[in-house]
């Protein structure tokens, strides 16, 4: 199961990543990294741009906690 955080939530609605490409890059990222407090960063590629989530795991649920387009100015 993949839920939204109100932190990813409340991003998406200023940056506008389409939620097919959120959820497709979590069920089959090209790339997995580990990042701090057990998060892992998944990227995958779509037309020129990289897009990347940052999820966590708790039992049978991954958590979106944010995510965003690589090489972009972000905002916190």
């Amino acid at each position: 199961m993949i839920e939204f955080s109100d932190h990813a939530k409340e991003r998406n609605l200023k940056r506008k990543i389409p939620k097919n490409w959120i959820i497709k890059t979590v069920k089959e990222p090209e790339e997995i990294l580990n990042s701090f407090r057990g998060r892992k960063l998944r990227r995958k590629k779509f037309g020129d741009k990289i897009l990347e989530v940052v999820t966590t795991n708790g039992g049978n649920k991954i958590t979106v906690i944010t995510q965003y387009y690589l090489g972009e100015k972000n905002e916190s």
